[in-house]
């Protein structure tokens, strides 16, 4: 049987004082580390994770990498931050690519209040350099960035990427134009997947799967049962939904899949993808 892997959680340590995007209380304000996920990756039978960064500094990625040192670690693959429209993003990357489990680098496009951002040529440059180390590309946007990453992207055609959270589109029966033709065409790249994560926090407390079945189809029709993923944004997803219930809620949305595009969706477009 195929392996079960959340392509897409988080673990943080609110003390470390990374998170600039974090509420001064509320759920997210608590820390969340390996032990508080495991119960919930066993209740799912999820065997692996991909642990993705969720702060725009160096240091947070090496303490991610730091917590695999722990005995019993289920993550297979950690996906890390660097100073892209820097120099030093060489320097970081020579000093954080040799970790075995390092697969991926994100910079938080959806964070940054210059849409095109990306397309700077320094950026550029350096994600030109990610597959020399052996790094994939995560895309973390708002679908008015799209068009900006994508154009990026067709610079780097080599680079292997993956959408995460559908890239943020507003829900609903209705598929906005912009995201519609920019996912239309980054489905065309054979390097490009998609995350199907995210959504829960997108629509708020109240969601119900009508809201996204009509994204996530549109998604598995482009880009296929064989490029598309599962991620719970865990403890993002906390704010509206359980682990367990964002489970289930991707088990509905890929219900029509056979059983072998199902196993993908679950775990072998993952571990193809990452590596892992």
């Amino acid at each position: 049987m195929q392996r079960r892997i959340d392509a897409h959680h988080h673990f943080w340590a609110v003390a470390r004082g990374d998170y600039h995007w974090m509420p001064d209380s509320g759920i997210l304000r608590h820390d969340y580390l390996p032990n508080d996920l495991a119960p919930h990756l066993k209740s799912a039978d999820i065997e692996g994770t991909i642990l993705v960064q969720a702060a725009q500094t160096f240091e947070e990625t090496e303490f991610l990498l730091h917590l695999l040192s722990q005995p019993g670690s289920t993550v297979l693959g950690v996906t890390g931050w660097v100073q892209l429209d820097s120099p030093q993003a060489l320097a970081q990357l020579d000093k954080i690519a040799p970790h075995p489990k390092l697969v991926a680098i994100r910079p938080m496009l959806q964070d940054i209040q210059a849409d095109d951002w990306v397309m700077q040529p320094q950026v550029i440059e350096h994600m030109r350099r990610l597959p020399q180390y052996h790094l994939r590309f995560e895309v973390l946007t708002y679908p008015q960035q799209l068009p900006y990453a994508l154009r990026a992207i067709e610079r780097v055609p080599e680079l292997d990427i993956v959408i995460n959270h559908l890239s943020k589109p507003r829900y609903g029966t209705t598929l906005q134009k912009e995201w519609r033709d920019c996912m239309k065409q980054f489905a065309q790249n054979p390097h490009a997947y998609c995350k199907l994560s995210g959504m829960v926090t997108e629509v708020g407390k109240g969601w119900s799967i009508a809201d996204f079945q009509a994204h996530a189809e549109y998604a598995l029709e482009h880009f296929g049962p064989y490029r598309v993923m599962f991620g719970s944004d865990w403890p993002v997803c906390l704010q509206c939904a359980t682990y367990e219930e964002v489970v289930t809620l991707a088990e509905l949305l890929t219900s029509q899949l056979k059983e072998e595009e199902r196993n993908a969706f679950w775990g072998a477009n993952a571990a193809r993808f990452y590596g892992v």
